[in-house]
């Protein structure tokens, strides 16, 4: 098993609610997944995923704030976490809409600061 891949399980395995991890780049590029809910289009998930980042970061220019660290889009079924590990990657978590979202917003960036010094 690779780093990605380890580190893409240990997130989910430490998070209750999780459905999907993934390591995805801004161009919507999905690097390594690990899905624990059958069925989630992580390819699309992924792509979608690439231009929140990029509308984020545009709007983020306008106001001189610093790079995007965190977001999170929740609907009435599922929460989506992204949380940047470079300027070029992020990482995606997918929970149920009862899943924990400070432990998954915690084990993010503890995976953010590892995986940065295999990416950099």
């Amino acid at each position: 098993m690779n780093v990605f891949q380890d580190t893409l399980r240990r997130i989910a395995e430490r998070v209750e609610g999780t459905r999907a991890v993934s390591l995805v780049g801004v161009d919507g590029i999905a690097i390594d997944s690990y899905v624990s809910a059958e069925g989630l289009p992580m390819e699309s998930l992924a792509a979608e995923t690439g231009s929140i980042v990029r509308a984020a970061r545009a709007a983020r220019a306008l106001t001189d704030h610093g790079p995007v660290e965190q977001l999170t889009v929740a609907s009435d079924r599922a929460a989506t976490i992204l949380c940047r590990v470079t300027e070029e990657y992020y990482l995606l978590l997918v929970l149920a809409r009862d899943g924990n979202y400070g432990r998954g917003r915690f084990e993010l960036r503890k995976a953010a600061a590892a995986l940065e010094r295999e990416l950099v």
